[in-house]
Order: C-alpha cells, then structure tokens, then sequence
C-alpha cells in the first residue's frame, strides 16, 4: 500500500472512531444517553488483550478489536467474520461499528446489506438515526423486510439461549407500544412473552422485540410478522419441549399448540396481609419460658403445646424463647466481630455468631479459618447483640393456600433475582426480605396422603443429607399439631458463608407440600426459633 492510500486508510479509521465514540454517548436527535456496554476501559486495552476477550466470547470487546484493527491498517477477512458473527449476537457495540463500516460508498468494506441489518439492530436499542435510515421503505422494501426477519429471529435466539427452567406452555402477544419513549410509538408494536413452568409458575411479560410497521400495507406487514413468529415459536416449542403454547397479535389468537388454552395471568402470588401477628420473644439464660407452662394445672408443656401433667392442648401462641450466650471469653472474631468461645483444652476458639473455628497460637487468634464447625444448629444470641427490629404479620401465601406468621417486609421475589438465586429447578412461591437474606418458599409436588408425611419426610430427608454431605443437621420432629408436618433444620455451607435452613413437608389437598426458610448462618440465633414457631402456627387453607 503506497503513501497515499496508507493515509486515506488511516483517515477512514478516525472517522468511523469519531463516530462511533459519538454515537454511544448520544443519540443526535434526541440527546439522550442510550444504553451501550462500551466502556472507554476497551479503549485502554491492546490488540491482543482484545483478541483474548474476544474469543472468551466479549461481543464488546469484538467492536474495539476491529476499531483497533482499522486504526492498525491491519484489518482482514477474519476480523470481519468476528464482527458478523457478533452481529447475530445482536451486539449493539458491533453493529455500531458495522454501520460506520459498511455503509460508506467510498470504504472498501461498503456492503449494503450488512449495513441495513446493523441499522435495524442498532435501531432496536433506539438509536433514531438508524430508524431514519429503515423507514426509506419504498426504494429498499425487499431488503429491509430481509433484514427486519432476520433481527427478529436472531434475537428470538439469543433470548432462548438464555432460558434456564424447563417450561410447559408459552404466550405470545403483539401489542402497541402505547406510549412515546419509544421511536415513532405510533407505528411500534411490542412482541411479549410470558412462560409457564410445570408448577404453575408463570413468568412477567418480557418485551423480546420492538416491531415496526413500515411502508403503506399494514395487514401484509403483520401477516409476515405472524408468520415469522409461528415459524420461530414453533422451532423454539420443539427444540425445548414446550407441548403448549399461542400467539395473539392485536388481540386476535393467530396461532395455538396442543391446544393451549389462554394463559390468563395466575393470581398474584403477593403477600395477602391479613393483621399483625406480635410475637413475644423472651430472651432467658435458662430458665423456663411462661409460655411453656399449663394455664390450667401449671405444669410443663411438650413442644406441640400438650401438658404432660394433665394432658390439655394449649392453643396456637406467638411466644419464643431466645437464650443469651454465657461465658465467652473476650475475643473477638475476625469474621464477623463478635465474641468467641475458647474450647475444653484451649487451643481452638468457636464464634457463636457466624459458626467459625479459629486455631489459637498462645493468647492470638490466627485469622486464617479452620473450617465450619457449629456444635449445635441452633446458635445462642451473641453476647452485645440486640434484638433486630423486624414487625410481624399473619398473611396468606401461595395463592391464598397457606396462612403463616411472616415478616412484614417479605415480598415476591422478582423475577430477575429468581433466575439468579434459583437458576434451576426453582420453587413455585418464593418471598423474600428487600435484602433478600431472609427467605420463604414453598412448592407442590405429586401425590402425598396426610398420613404419609412421616415416611415423605424421612426419605427427602435422606436425600438431602446425600446430597449435602458437609452440611449439620438438627434434629427431625413431627409437629402434628400444624397438619402433620415433618420438619428438619440444617446448616448448608455456601459460596461466601453457611446458611441456615429450615425444611417442613406436608400433604394439602392429596399433593406433596415442600416448604423452606433460609438465612444467613451468622443470623440463625434469632431466625431459627422464629421459623419453627412460624411452622408451627400455619394454617392450611385446603
């Protein structure tokens, strides 16, 4: 390459960098932020750290190589295969680029086609210049319609390669944006998905493609977008076996497998508040709780609330007991700041708070951890603590089925979290505290006959210490006054600290009921009691 096309080369870099850079930080027309993945961290990078990111799959990083590359003068055929193959990612970042790249007449990459379906990508992250470029319909018809089907599929294959439950039935829906943060609303039409897993579980709507109705024939518009959508839903139904499913576009059911019926939105699995629910805590060093006492000949009652003297029932009550650690030593853990217990010979301290073993060099705590060893499952309140101030209710859950004593606070896990937390096999219910470190959930399997709980029970409970071989269980009770139910506690260890959780099983309406509380081990002192009582009280509404 001479002198003279080394600087035209040269010069054509710098203008798709110039705008490029423009292009994610405004949107010209309408000086917004759009929302790009770029950093200007890509820009600090080499060549050949691009390369590394970009074969770990970084689409991002994909864009900045081939910026790099064009600014080198090196750019080849490879490099233009990296950025197509991120462009049916749906790459914003790439598409960008590929704009630039491809629609100047005077670049030697000039490609008319690519340059439409980085237009109709880039549009679907509102970008209006690229929404300029596509409503030019007449002139270009064929070529935009290629390019919008294309879009479409390949993102209806992106958000599929991210669906991690397995799911029973499928609702399809095109409706009109409706309001005017999106480009030209008017003429825009939302393609939603909404998802149904064996249990029940039906997902929120989530918005998967923005249509837009071009050129003067509407019905042959639409009639092309219904076919695509029945083409595409009915290779995603197979591939994931999804038996059921419909479309309706405006209204109108265009398209029904295994004749689904209409996936109407399940009653919302919210948190039903029904009153306060005071629960009396008692915080002891021993003695007996009041609580736990007959009112009728003053002798002791069992853990169903039965007299052991005189042999009556004492009815549902909100009272607990808590007991305060005695005798710790002054040291403090290095984990969680509280105080620790030295052992019987003196050379490991125990953290009562967070359940970690220290090993003792002389009088000094060596911070490096021993391992995870609880003595017990339920853990005394740490010397220094307090009582968390956390307000009780009495609602209904689980669509109304099960009445329960629960925080205040709890809520519906969001959907996002859900597939975060539980990215298989997720619960039906699952309500959570905003900090979403204290959790219920519950589930409903096969069938289970009331007097079978014991037996069901016994063989999840074998189940889950095969599966769980590091983790401390308690000890499994019936609490029969509750429904026959069986309940377990156990001291799971997770990624960054154990976790505390309380397992009940029991029969409603014939079906097997699977319940749990969770949170995090350092806490259990205060949630362990609280989720026993909270086990204890429910009511189920068959």
């Amino acid at each position: 390459m001479n002198e003279k096309q080394n600087k035209k080369a040269m010069a054509f870099a710098k203008k798709v960098t110039e705008k490029y850079l423009k292009a994610i930080k405004y949107d010209t027309e309408r000086d917004r932020e759009v929302y790009c993945k770029s950093s200007t961290d890509y820009f600090k990078a080499s060549e050949e750290e691009l390369m590394k990111l970009l074969l770990n799959g970084d689409d991002n990083a994909c864009a900045h190589y081939v910026l790099c590359r064009l600014r080198n003068n090196s750019i080849t055929g490879n490099d233009l295969k990296y950025l197509d193959n991120a462009l049916d990612n749906i790459n914003c970042d790439c598409a960008l680029v590929g704009c630039f790249l491809y629609d100047d007449k005077k670049s030697p990459y000039y490609d008319e086609k690519k340059a439409y379906y980085c237009y109709a990508i880039t549009e679907q992250y509102g970008f209006a210049k690229a929404h300029r470029m596509l409503k030019n319909y007449a002139k270009r018809a064929k070529l935009i319609d290629e390019t919008d089907d294309l879009v479409l599929f390949n993102k209806l294959k992106m958000w599929v390669s991210q669906l991690k439950y397995k799911y029973s039935a499928f609702s399809v829906d095109v409706v009109p944006a409706g309001y005017s943060d999106v480009i030209d609303y008017k003429n825009a039409y939302f393609v939603t998905v909404r998802l149904e897993q064996p249990n029940g579980y039906q997902t929120d709507k989530e918005i998967v493609y923005c249509a837009f109705v071009r050129g003067r024939d509407i019905d042959g518009y639409f009639n092309r977008l219904t076919d695509n959508l029945i083409e595409a839903f009915e290779s995603i139904a197979k591939k994931n076996n999804i038996p059921q499913g419909e479309i309706y576009v405006k209204g109108e059911r265009k398209y029904n497998r295994g004749n689904a019926k209409p996936m109407v939105k399940a009653k919302s699995d919210s948190v039903d508040i029904l009153s306060d629910a005071e629960i009396k805590i008692k915080i002891s060093v021993g003695e007996r709780l009041e609580g736990n006492i007959c009112l009728d000949c003053g002798g002791a009652l069992d853990e169903n609330g039965v007299c052991l003297s005189c042999g009556n029932i004492r009815g549902k009550t909100d009272a607990i007991e808590i007991r305060r650690a005695n005798g710790l030593e002054a040291l403090i853990c290095t984990q969680c700041g509280s105080p620790i217990v030295l052992d019987g010979n003196g050379k490991t301290a125990y953290c009562s708070a967070c359940g970690t073993t220290f090993i003792l060099k002389g009088n000094a705590l060596d911070c490096s951890v021993g391992g995870i060893n609880y003595e017990t499952i339920r853990a005394d309140m740490p010397q220094g603590c307090e009582l968390p101030d956390v307000k009780f209710v009495r609602a209904r859950i689980a669509d109304g089925k099960i009445t329960a004593v629960m925080p205040e606070s709890f809520e519906v896990m969001p959907d996002e979290l859900r597939r975060i937390k539980y990215p298989v096999n997720a619960p039906r219910y699952i309500y959570t505290t905003p900090d979403t470190t204290v959790n219920l959930n519950v589930n409903f399997g096969g069938p289970l006959n009331r007097e079978d709980v014991a037996a069901f029970g016994k063989q999840m409970l074998a189940m889950l210490k095969n599966s769980l071989p590091s983790a401390k269980f308690g000890e499994a009770k019936i609490i029969a006054s509750s429904g026959n139910i069986f309940f377990v506690d156990f001291i799971s260890v997770a990624i960054d600290q154990p976790v505390y959780n309380a397992m009940f099983f029991f029969s409603m309406d014939g079906k097997q009921g699977i319940g749990s509380w969770n949170c995090l081990g350092k806490d259990r002192w205060y949630w362990a009691p609280i989720f026993e009582h909270a086990t204890k009280t429910m009511e189920f509404n068959e």
